[in-house]
């Protein structure tokens, strides 16, 4: 798999371990329906002209399932697909470590066409969505509102997709593991997907409906109205035992099982019939030097549970203590992640950390782009992830809290080091514990500056009530609560706003300014209040 294939055009991104991209090929058995909607949505979109009518162009693909179940797979053999056709493909994936950032997954999914996007953001309002996809820093903390951003964003993507149609590289954009999309750029999505049919684009869409979130129960509405989703299940007994077959080589006509057929049925009842669940057990198999007969089945139901869930974490420790703590800086670091800042986060020495890296590699945990034949790392090495997004919040969740909270720590602190004025830290510093750091107060400050300047106000709320429980100086407590205020008045709550603003005029360091500012908001929110909850 890849890191993250947000190239324009180029190489599929299969896997790099396997010859013809046998991964992706065994991860889309019965898949044969998706694939086909996705090749005539392709052909339906390359082929457009400016004269078609909207019932003719392109629409919205949703993939829906479970973990395990393909989505990634397929929506990698789109862009495979695409890109052969001369496609602008753009890819990004929602991630449980980047939720509380604004508008991350829309920064990854433009960020190799911020050039292009530059060239449009002038007039027509589109200028509004510059800050949100990372294009220069906000001049005011103010910023747009949220829904001014988002239009301006339909409008700017209306221009790409436009642009390059005209150049016959039509846009085909997918964004998987939605569920996980932080809430800025879940609620754009929201707004977006309906409109996309009118656009010459491809829009596909990936998420688990088991997910509870709120932001996910309004895309999956928008997501519906577009188009019916494509809900993904669970492999057949047959496909099952096509890949046990294949894993030990055996023709369709080998008696493999001596007359016994349950070593196959026994793996997709362990697994739920589960792809990725199946493939990783017979790997398993294979590392065990297991063979598919009946007397091998008690140890098939012991490798079982290493295979995905809590007992995956369970299986890293068998490679040693320097490569469990390498993962562990890679789940903390989530998108940020290099090899270089893991090593530092984990507190390894460089050539530690790459054995430890090639033995994740070769045992297919963690996904790096290999080594040149003479030996030597290729220019984009620094990229680092897992092979599967289910397994970062599998090790996320089992590194014990107090450890979890001092990687997320060092994480912040090797951010400020390494990328001055990035705001891949500030989320980080919302997981640390207080201390009166005024440092950390400072750069949650300014992060929420830039959160809100972008137009996503509750990422900047977010960060502003973190700082205040740092908690800051008692000199810069009232604007900090007339900022939280702001940030909670613009995001929709109006009480919080209220709540905060009483707050920071009864502080005895309010100076004028600060309660001019103050009570005027307050009037605003107290307003905008009794709008919401009327009297009787």
């Amino acid at each position: 798999m890849s890191c993250g294939w947000r190239r324009l055009g180029g190489d599929s991104p299969r896997s790099e371990d396997s010859e013809d991209g046998e991964d992706t090929i065994v991860a889309l058995l019965e898949r044969e329906a998706e694939l086909a909607a996705v090749e005539g949505q392709l052909a339906r979109l390359c082929a457009a002209t400016p004269g078609v009518s909207d019932d003719e162009r392109a629409r919205v693909l949703t993939l829906t399932g479970a973990a395990g179940l393909g989505k990634t797979a397929l929506l990698y053999e789109t862009a495979a697909r695409a890109a052969a056709r001369g496609c602008t493909v753009l890819y990004a994936r929602g991630s449980e470590q980047e939720q509380e950032s604004g508008f991350h997954v829309l920064r990854a999914l433009l960020e190799p066409v911020l050039p292009l996007l530059d060239a449009h953001t002038q007039g027509g309002g589109t200028h509004l969505a510059a800050a949100a996809v990372g294009l220069r820093e906000p001049a005011c903390a103010v910023g747009p509102p949220p829904h001014a951003v988002y239009r301006a964003l339909d409008h700017l993507l209306g221009r790409l997709a436009a642009h390059l149609a005209a150049r016959a590289a039509p846009l085909v954009v997918l964004v998987d593991d939605v569920h996980w999309a932080d809430s800025a750029s879940s609620a754009w999505l929201t707004r977006f997907i309906p409109r996309a049919p009118t656009l010459p684009l491809l829009c596909v869409i990936a998420y688990d409906p088991g997910e509870a979130r709120p932001e996910l129960a309004e895309l999956r509405n928008a997501a519906e109205g577009a188009q019916q989703p494509h809900a993904l299940e669970a492999l057949s007994a047959h496909a099952v035992d096509t890949l046990v077959r294949a894993a030990f080589e055996g023709g369709p006509d080998e008696p493999l099982f001596g007359g016994e057929t349950s070593f196959a049925q026994e793996c997709r009842t362990l697994t739920a019939g589960n792809p990725l669940a199946v493939t990783r057990l017979l790997d398993r198999v294979g590392e065990a030097g297991l063979k598919p007969y009946r007397d091998c089945l008690p140890r098939l139901a012991e490798l079982a549970p290493t295979v995905c869930g809590p007992g995956f974490h369970d299986h890293l420790q068998g490679f040693g203590p320097d490569c469990v703590r390498l993962c562990w800086a890679v789940a903390v670091l989530g998108a940020a992640a290099t090899l270089p800042l893991a090593t530092r986060v984990a507190g390894l020495g460089a050539q530690t950390a790459r054995r430890a890296a090639d033995t994740l590699r070769r045992a297919q945990v963690l996904d790096m782009p290999p080594r040149t034949p003479d030996g030597t790392p290729p220019a984009d090495e620094e990229a680092v992830c897992f092979t599967h997004p289910s397994f970062a919040g599998e090790v996320y969740r089992a590194i014990p809290s107090g450890l979890r909270t001092a990687l997320h720590g060092q994480t912040a602190a090797t951010l400020a080091l390494t990328r001055p004025g990035h705001l891949a830290s500030a989320h980080h510093l919302l997981e640390v514990h207080p201390d009166a750091d005024s440092t950390v107060v400072a750069e949650l400050r300014r992060a929420a500056r830039a959160y809100a300047g972008a137009g996503a106000p509750e990422a900047a709320h977010r960060c502003l009530g973190r700082a205040l429980s740092e908690p800051p100086a008692r000199r810069d407590r009232p604007l900090l609560l007339y900022e939280l205020a702001s940030a909670a008045l613009r995001s929709g709550c109006p009480a919080g706003a209220v709540h905060h603003l009483r707050a920071a005029l009864a502080e005895p360091d309010c100076d004028a300014p600060v309660r001019e500012r103050a009570t005027r908001l307050l009037a605003l929110a107290e307003q905008r209040s009794a709008d919401r909850c009327p009297l009787g």
